[in-house]
């Protein structure tokens, strides 16, 4: 059996591998499901004051996901976006061609906000849709107050343990072990691909060769659709690899084997990179006390009022809302 796990693909941190594949973020804010619309309908109340920004940072921006929100809104808003200057900020080494349709926005991509120079970056607004919660918690409060003008505001949207999202992120991290650490699955469709290709011409000879190989992929293929039975879940990751063991196995040559093999080595890596994602996420997801240490900060380094709420869909809950504002004067 191939040793997929032995690829020399090189991987990235997994969000460089998101980006670098699609400019929409991992839960999309122009998705129809019931908690994408309550994230964009809960960013379209904010549209007014975000409109009267004339400085904006975007923490955890992605590929200018929210500035690009607010773009394909501005006809019906007196100020348009291209009005307002975003800073896009993310750690993840994200294109820049990503944004070169969006002359509003300035991107610092591959370097941490923490490690920015706020004295070369003052906003009056800061924003955040699940990226705040990735930044340490000791720099958030002393971060944001060193970033903004006096009477600047704070809005956030932030991973919250239990969510919708949380919930599906759990699903997909068990479905990625199933396949990449308990059965094995790239490297038995690796397998099965090099068995179909040298089987014998003998009719009887070619029914007994790489038993064992049919056999162990089919009792997988078995274990994913009795999960997928259970679960009755349409966008699993366990059926994306039904459908691509099935389309390599029926198209596979002897001249196609060696490109088959590799691909499904970058396919490893590319699921490993959105396993990493996933625990990334449900690691940072903040329960109660969690976003009530950071109001607690935010108001420690002079932040008044603070808003703190839950934001709900028709699923259950999806999100924290942070909302600050900076004192206009010193405490």
């Amino acid at each position: 059996m191939s040793d997929l796990k032995s690829s020399e693909v090189t991987s990235t941190d997994p969000w460089s591998q998101l980006w670098s594949q699609t400019v929409l973020p991992s839960w999309n804010l122009l998705g129809s499901d019931p908690a994408a619309v309550a994230l964009r309908e809960h960013w379209f109340e904010q549209k007014s004051w975000i409109f009267e920004s004339s400085n904006i940072v975007d923490i955890g921006s992605g590929p200018a996901v929210l500035s690009r929100l607010f773009a394909s809104i501005d006809s019906e808003h007196q100020r348009p976006a291209s009005a307002t200057q975003w800073l896009c900020v993310d750690q993840a080494q994200i294109p820049s061609t990503s944004v070169s349709d969006l002359p509003f926005v300035t991107g610092k991509f591959g370097v941490p906000w923490e490690n920015l120079s706020a004295s070369e970056h003052h906003a009056n607004a800061i924003v955040s849709n699940f990226g705040l919660e990735y930044v340490s918690h000791e720099h958030i409060a002393q971060g944001c107050a060193s970033w903004l003008e006096k009477g600047g505001r704070l809005h956030a949207v932030v991973h919250v343990q239990g969510s919708v999202i949380d919930r599906q992120s759990a699903l997909g991290l068990s479905d990625l072990n199933l396949i990449l650490d308990e059965l094995g699955f790239p490297e038995l469709v690796s397998a099965l691909l090099k068995s179909k290709v040298t089987a014998p011409a003998d009719p009887v000879a070619r029914m007994m060769h790489g038993v064992e190989v049919r056999d162990a992929f089919n009792q997988s293929v078995n274990r994913m659709k009795t999960v997928l039975d259970e679960r009755s879940d349409a966008q699993s990751v366990l059926l994306n690899w039904l459908v691509i063991s099935r389309d390599m196995v029926q198209a596979v040559s002897e001249e196609t084997l060696g490109a088959a093999q590799e691909h499904l080595k970058t396919l490893r890596v590319l699921y490993e990179a959105e396993r990493s994602r996933l625990t990334a996420m449900r690691s940072c997801a903040l329960d109660q006390s969690g976003i009530d240490a950071i109001a607690h900060e935010l108001t420690l380094n002079g932040f008044d009022p603070i808003h703190v709420s839950l934001l709900e869909c028709s699923l259950g809950t999806v999100a924290w809302t942070l909302d600050a504002h900076k004192l206009v004067k010193s405490i």
